[in-house]
């Protein structure tokens, strides 16, 4: 099936190509480098276009039978693209039916004046959501963590192209789910799973980007048959005419609504106190919520230099000592079992200064 896909992607290049399309829209740069003119995925700008996937939102559907989905992000993006109904194939017909059974096209909305592919949300505005020919969800993640939307075996863990790093999604990971149906994460910057490997859902499988073709960092995410059978929208269909896609399966979302996984995300909270028996010691405590963290716990100098200190090791205290008279503040970082991580620091503590005639 991958296969297909990437010839189908391959070809749309082509196409794009031979039909004049500004160059931005089919040139890949390098992650973090900015894409010109053309800022359709760029981010953290964050042009205000099309919906927020708030993981609140309500599609209006009941879920399907086989619904097993949740979002492969945490926290409110954009969604940049869509999957187009009406022709999922990378191929351009000048329409794009959504999910809901909302029409686009180059005669209603308006074609988008730096990408002959996109169109505009509703005439007259200037917002170029649409791009003809989708098979799939762009999302507008900036370098950020990207979540197996449900458990499964990676499938593919690496180049979706081995001798083209310009082409197609670039860093790729597909799991499947062993229902048929497997996710697809396009565009990452970095990979933390491996082929072979067996995932949780919810858990951290790699950093998005830019890689492969694509104008700035976002995710791509598919869900695509096994067999190659073709692309589906796991929205489903919505609207009030039949699906012009006959492949779909209906709303995949767990609860009908696209939510956020329901893991434990971490929040560090470091404290560092005077030990009140010890003039030349700092008490420092470290916690979060999450699942098998592991904590690495740094010490900040006068000068400014980081020091490892401790770790890795779980949730406690201990006691720094330091020259007396001297300020010192702690850094910490956390990762779960998943793969989340955050960090923070203590306020800064000066040790106290010496008596006179005390030694240092």
């Amino acid at each position: 099936m991958r296969v297909i896909r990437l010839f189908l992607a391959l070809l749309a290049v082509a196409l794009q190509l031979l039909s004049t399309t500004p160059a931005e829209a089919a040139r890949a740069l390098p992650p973090g480098q900015k894409p010109g003119h053309y800022i359709r995925w760029f981010y953290p700008s964050q042009q205000p276009y099309g919906p927020i996937e708030s993981g609140t939102g309500l599609t209006g559907e009941a879920p399907s039978a086989g619904a097993f989905l949740t979002l492969p992000f945490m926290g409110p993006h954009y969604v940049t693209s869509l999957f187009d109904h009406c022709y999922p194939d990378y191929q351009a017909n000048g329409r794009l039916c959504r999910w809901d059974g909302a029409v686009v096209a180059k005669s209603s909305g308006g074609p988008d004046p730096t990408f002959d592919w996109g169109y505009a949300q509703t005439p007259g505005h200037q917002d170029y959501l649409y791009y003809d020919g989708h098979d799939g969800y762009d999302y507008g993640l900036y370098y950020e963590p990207v979540a197996a939307a449900a458990p499964g075996l990676v499938k593919l863990s690496g180049w979706a192209v081995p001798s083209c790093h310009s082409c197609s999604s670039g860093l790729t990971v597909e799991i499947d789910h062993g229902n048929g149906l497997l996710s697809y994460y396009g565009h990452l910057s970095q990979i933390n799973v491996a082929r072979g490997q067996y995932v949780k859902r919810g858990q951290v499988i790699g950093i998005s980007g830019m890689t492969g073709t694509a104008t700035g960092p976002h995710l791509h995410f598919g869900l695509y048959y096994t067999n190659g059978n073709g692309p589906v929208d796991p929205y489903g269909w919505s609207g009030t005419f039949p699906d012009p896609y006959s492949k779909d399966v209906g709303d995949l979302w767990i609860s009908g609504s696209p939510r956020y996984a329901q893991v434990a995300l971490p929040r560090v909270s470091v404290n560092a106190t005077l030990d009140s028996d010890d003039p030349t010691a700092i008490d420092v405590s470290w916690s979060s919520p999450g699942d098998g963290n592991v904590y690495r716990i740094s010490f900040v100098k006068p000068d400014g230099s980081m020091v490892d200190w401790l770790g890795p090791r779980g949730a406690g205290s201990a006691k720094f000592h330091g020259r007396a008279g001297q300020t010192f503040w702690f850094w910490v970082t956390v990762r779960t079992s998943l793969g989340w991580t955050d960090a923070n620091s203590s306020s800064s503590i000066q040790l106290p200064s010496p008596l006179h005639g005390q030694p240092n």
